[in-house]
C-alpha cells in the first residue's frame, strides 16, 4: 500500500468530549477505584477492631479480622512482584523509550509477555487500541461497567481494523469519553508512547506515560514490555493516594491485556491476518 493510499484511508481517532455532568465520569471512577477503597476500609476496620480487642463469637469472624488486619502488610510483599509482573531484574532497570518524558517518576512498573510471533504481527493489535477503538483487549464486562467499553467490534476487537492502523503522533487515543492519552513517540515495530494529554495549566510534573516497547527473540519471538510512569508532587497526598489505589485495578487490566494481545497476535501468525472488512 502506498503512504497516499494509506493516508487517504486514516481515521484519525475521535475527539474526546466535555462531560456535562459529574455522574459519568464519577461512577467510571467508583467502577475503577472500589474494590481497592473497599479492601482498604475493610483492613482498616479490621485493625481498629484487633487493636481495641473486639472478639467476635464466631471463630470464623475472628479469623477475618485477623487476615484483613494483616492485608496491608501482604500487600507490602506483593506490590512488588504485582508492578512488575511478567518483567524480570534487567528489564525493570533498563532505560525504554519514553522514560524521558517523566524523568523523576514517583510510581514506575514494567511488565512483560513473550510473544510466539514476530514484532510485526504484534504491532498492529497495539496500534488500533482505544476506546470507540479496537477496545483494550482485557475484560471487557470491566469496561463497560467504567463506562469505557464502546469498541468498533461491541467487545475487544479479534480482527484488525485498516482504518484504524495509520496512527500518527500527536493523535489522542480514546480512554473514554471524557479522558485520552496522546500519542508521544511512534516508532513501527518497536514503540508506541502514550502521555497523558497535556494543557497549558498542567505543571511540569503532571505527566504519565504508558510505553509499548516490542523486541524481537530470535526469527519468530518477540518480548513485550508494558511501562508506566507516573510524574507527581510529592506534596500532593490526593494524588498519591489515588495512585495507590489505582495500582491494583491496573494491573488486573493490563494482565489481561497482555495475555489478549498475545492470544491475537499468535492466532495470527498461525492462520494468517485476519483482517475486518468494514
Amino acid at each position: 500500500m502506498t503512504t497516499q493510499s494509506r493516508e487517504q484511508r486514516r481515521t484519525p481517532p475521535p475527539p474526546l468530549e466535555r462531560p456535562t455532568s459529574v455522574l459519568g465520569p464519577a461512577l467510571g471512577l467508583g467502577v475503577t477505584l472500589g474494590p481497592s477503597l473497599a479492601l482498604d476500609l475493610a483492613s482498616a476496620s479490621a485493625t481498629a477492631a484487633v487493636l481495641l480487642g473486639v472478639r467476635p463469637r464466631s471463630r470464623s469472624l475472628r479469623a477475618a479480622l485477623v487476615v484483613a488486619a494483616l492485608v496491608p502488610w501482604g500487600w507490602r510483599l506483593v506490590r512488588p512482584w504485582l508492578l512488575n509482573w511478567g518483567a524480570d531484574s534487567e528489564e525493570v532497570l533498563r532505560a525504554l523509550p519514553g522514560d524521558g518524558l517523566v524523568p523523576n517518576p514517583v510510581a514506575v512498573n514494567t511488565r512483560g509477555i513473550t510473544i510466539h510471533a514476530r514484532p510485526q504481527d504484534v504491532w498492529p493489535w497495539l496500534v488500533q487500541i482505544g476506546y470507540r477503538r479496537a477496545g483494550w483487549y482485557s475484560y471487557d464486562v470491566l469496561e463497560r461497567a467504567a463506562g469505557a467499553g464502546e469498541f468498533v467490534e461491541g467487545h475487544s476487537a479479534d480482527h484488525l481494523h485498516p482504518r484504524l492502523q495509520a496512527l500518527a503522533v500527536g493523535d489522542i487515543i480514546p480512554m473514554s469519553r471524557w479522558t485520552g492519552m496522546q500519542v508521544a513517540e511512534l516508532a513501527p515495530a518497536r514503540a508506541l508512547v502514550l502521555r497523558s494529554v497535556m494543557e497549558e495549566e498542567t505543571p511540569a510534573w503532571g505527566v504519565t506515560t504508558w510505553a509499548f516497547v516490542l523486541e524481537p527473540l530470535g526469527e519468530d519471538r518477540t518480548r513485550l514490555l508494558v511501562r508506566g510512569r507516573t510524574g507527581g508532587d510529592p506534596r500532593r497526598w490526593a494524588a498519591r493516594m489515588f495512585g495507590q489505589l489505582i495500582e491494583f485495578p491496573h494491573f488486573v487490566m493490563e494482565r489481561k491485556m497482555l495475555f489478549g494481545v498475545k492470544e491475537r497476535a499468535e492466532r495470527m501468525e498461525r492462520f494468517g491476518e485476519t483482517t475486518a472488512t468494514v
